[in-house]
């Protein structure tokens, strides 16, 4: 199967996906400003040592200083606001990178000013990074001056701690202060609501980004000429998303209750509808009712009562040989008319082939381009290797959808012992993920076929397959067809004959 890819742009553009962007980024960003924030610590303390250090050699000699004498209401104000600006753009930051494509295109088609500005900034997500990591890092080293030398001058003149004591026990308090309000708590928080988040912040946010304008261009030229210079640029700029992750994104999406089991699976039959062939869906050729051409209409009634077709082929000699396609509607002027002795071949219509390689996608185009409901399957030889319907194609997409009478036996029941008695027709590939097993370049579609191909001659009832630690035993055949199979988990006890 062919996977898929959806872009995803990390430039100044829209096509970018705004979660990828946020979970790519946290961890450099973070490291980054953790890294400023903790060498703006060690100097303004190392600072704030040295000063109180020559304050208390050339003063009394003794600590005699209130704490509130040092840190004063303008110190404790100036800190509780930097704190909450430092909130504010690291909310901004995990807020506005965390909306979907989704909720872009809503909040654009709502009709808001305040909703279009908040599209409208993230146009260019370079640009508002830049803003925002510029404007909490200047907040955080000011947070770092405001705080850091009156904590320590604090520590030493009124806790009597040393000078290296009290700078440790500040680096710690501070750096602690810094990764739970002004990191932790505000991203958390955004990304839990990052649609609220990020309207409240689109005003502020926008006039920073206005009044940064000089500083915000500087820096990005500046990084585009590094880029330029260490050929970074020349990474690939999109990450992709496959049909796969996207699989596992839809499961994710059924196992928190957002999607029902139903549309996850057609969601995925969706995906799934451009890579499958006819030769996976087609009803086999042994499963054919076709009618002879030289057959009259009475006979070709018969055979409709019969199996309840709506449409079957009339063929020449053989299956291979198939002239046309009867609809059991026309035929319903002729018994009113009386004329059933009449051949079917007046009243069959064109017969159209497609290949076995064709994918489903490109028959359901076909058809309806063609109006037709039915298609003759052939091999590379020509021969007929089955027929498709459009029901067939639909069902890869919405399940079975059968009539409203139909009672089919089910595939797969469970049997003693631990066993199970599956249908020789049962896909393969669901055969395979269903006991976990893998087969790799196998051409056979289903679970009788495969069994038929591990054995070299015709297997008959009681016979017995080993393969991968199962024990296939065949319990009905018809017409040298594999029509029901035991598996057991088990060794064979019966050779294979």
């Amino acid at each position: 199967m062919q996977e898929q890819e959806h872009s995803i742009s990390l430039d100044d553009d829209t096509s970018g996906d705004p979660p990828r962007i946020a979970r790519l980024g946290f961890t450099g960003r973070s490291a980054f400003q953790a890294f400023v924030l903790i060498f703006s610590l060690l100097l303004f303390c190392s600072l704030a040592t040295r000063a109180n250090g020559a304050a208390d050699t050339g003063g009394t000699g003794h600590f005699s200083h209130p704490w509130h004498e040092i840190i004063t209401p303008s110190v404790i104000f100036a800190s509780f606001f930097l704190i909450l600006c430092s909130f504010f753009f690291s909310s901004c930051e995990a807020s506005f990178l965390s909306l979907s494509k989704v909720q872009l295109r809503a909040l654009r088609e709502t009709g808001s000013w305040i909703h279009g500005l908040t599209a409208q900034l993230l146009d260019k997500p370079a640009s508002l990074l830049t803003t925002i990591l510029m404007g909490n890092t200047i907040v955080n080293v000011l947070l770092s001056i405001t705080f850091a030398g009156p904590m320590t001058a604090v520590l030493q003149k009124s806790f009597l701690l040393s000078g290296t004591s009290a700078y440790l026990l500040t680096v710690a308090v501070t750096t602690a202060i810094l990764l739970f309000f002004c990191e932790s708590l505000p991203k958390m928080l955004a990304v839990a609501h990052p649609r609220t988040f990020a309207i409240a912040a689109a005003v502020p946010i926008y006039c920073v980004e206005m009044l940064m304008t000089p500083f915000r261009l500087f820096s990005m030229s500046l990084v585009g000429y590094l880029f330029k210079v260490t050929r970074l640029s020349q990474v690939p700029p999109a990450v992709f998303l496959t049909d796969e992750e996207f699989k596992i994104l839809l499961s994710e999406g059924e196992a928190a209750g957002a999607i029902e089991e139903d549309e996850r699976q057609m969601i995925q039959g969706i995906l799934e509808f451009q890579d499958v062939t006819l030769r996976e869906i087609l009803s086999p050729r042994p499963d054919i009712v076709a009618i002879r051409e030289s057959a009259t209409v009475r006979e070709a009634l018969a055979i409709v009562r019969e199996h309840e077709y709506s449409r079957m082929p009339v063929y020449k000699d053989s299956l291979d040989r198939i002239c046309g396609i009867l609809y059991a509607k026309d035929l319903l002027p002729v018994t009113e008319d009386g004329e059933q002795d009449s051949p079917v071949t007046q009243y069959m219509r064109r017969a159209h082939f497609v290949p076995e390689t064709m994918t489903v996608a490109d028959f359901v185009s076909m058809a309806q381009r063609l109006h037709i409901h039915i298609a003759i399957v052939v091999d590379e030889y020509g021969g007929t290797e089955g027929l498709v319907t459009l029901q067939d194609a639909l069902r890869e997409v919405v399940g079975d959808i059968g009539e409203e009478d139909d009672v089919e036996p089910p595939l797969c029941v469970d049997g003693p012992d631990n066993s199970k008695l599956i249908a020789g027709n049962f896909p393969l590939s669901d055969f395979a993920e269903m006991m976990g097993l893998t087969l790799k370049n196998e051409e056979h579609t289903t679970l009788g076929g495969f069994l038929q191909s591990q054995s070299e001659t015709i297997l008959a009832v009681g016979d017995h397959i080993a393969y991968e630690g199962l024990c296939f035993r065949v319990e009905e055949i018809d017409k040298k067809r594999i029509t029901l199979v035991r598996v057991m988990h088990e060794p064979c006890t019966a050779p294979e004959e």
